[in-house]
C-alpha cells in the first residue's frame, strides 16, 4: 500500500488556491501531464464523477470538494492498478497571520489491485514525480493569480 503525504509551500491566499484546485478538477490536463481527455459523467451537490484518459488508461473518480476545509477528495472508482483515495487540501501555516503562506498537501492512500497487469506498471518514484509536478503546477498558477490580484 502506498500511503504518503506530499506538500509544497504556496504564497497565496486560501481562496486563490481553492479557485485553482477547482479548475484542476475540471481541467486536469492543465496540471497533470499525460491527460488526453476528461469527461464529467455525473454532477450533484455532493461532487462529481469524472472519467479521464491518462497515459492511455481510463480512470473514473468521484471528486468531493469541501470549501470549508479547502479540501478536495478523489476516490478511485475504476483504475487498472489501484484502489484508494487522493486528498488535496490547502493548510494554513499560521492561524494568527492570515497573510502567511499555506501548505498545499496531497495525501495519497493507494492499494495495488494486481501485480499482473502488463505494460501499466509505474514505479513509486514515477508516481511521486507526477504528484510533485502537479502540486508545483497548482502552486505556480495560484501564486500567479495572487500576483495579478485575483
Amino acid at each position: 500500500m502506498l500511503v504518503n503525504t506530499y506538500r509544497t509551500l504556496v504564497h497565496a491566499q486560501p481562496d486563490t488556491v481553492w479557485k485553482v484546485l477547482l479548475d484542476r478538477v475540471e481541467n486536469p490536463q492543465n496540471y497533470l501531464h499525460g491527460v488526453d481527455g476528461v469527461r464529467v459523467v455525473e454532477r450533484s451537490a455532493g461532487g462529481i464523477v469524472r472519467e479521464l484518459k491518462w497515459e492511455g488508461k481510463t480512470i473514473r473518480e468521484k471528486i468531493v470538494p469541501d470549501r470549508g476545509q479547502y479540501r478536495i477528495a478523489a476516490e478511485l472508482l475504476e483504475h487498472p492498478l489501484y484502489a484508494g483515495t487522493v486528498v488535496t487540501r490547502a493548510a494554513p501555516t499560521s492561524v494568527q497571520n492570515p497573510m502567511a503562506p499555506l501548505y498545499l498537501e496531497t495525501e495519497v492512500r493507494l492499494e495495488r489491485k494486481s501485480f499482473h497487469v502488463e505494460g501499466l506498471v509505474k514505479t513509486e518514484e514515477e508516481m511521486v514525480a507526477d504528484i510533485e509536478k502537479e502540486l508545483q503546477a497548482v502552486k505556480e498558477k495560484a501564486e500567479e493569480l495572487e500576483r495579478r490580484g485575483g
